[in-house]
């Protein structure tokens, strides 16, 4: 019973807050004194993403090597854990019967 009153109460929570509630995050109330004067259109400037300096530059290699090192050695640590529990495995260690 007290599954039942709470997948109800869940689906009506649910169907409140999805389509009676009128949420408009969207949009955005401007004010009148912006829209009347007119904006001078202005070209944005073009940002490029690139190390400032070598320094930077080296940093960004350095980190990408650092993270590539861990990957390899979480995946060889892995692989070993992997072989042990097979080991394991073979040796009939998770089996119920124990001798």
């Amino acid at each position: 019973m007290k599954k039942k009153f709470l997948a109800v109460a869940l689906f009506v929570i649910l169907f409140v807050t999805l389509f009676l509630l009128q949420f408009d995050f969207g949009q955005e109330v401007r004010p009148q004194e912006q829209t009347k004067t007119p904006q001078l259109e202005k070209s944005p400037e073009k940002i490029v993403p690139s190390p400032q300096n070598i320094k930077q530059a080296t940093a960004i290699y350095v980190f990408v090597a650092w993270m590539w090192l861990a990957i390899i050695i979480l995946i060889y640590f892995l692989r070993l854990k992997i072989k042990e529990v097979d080991r394991l495995h073979r040796l009939g260690y998770f089996s119920g019967e124990k001798k």
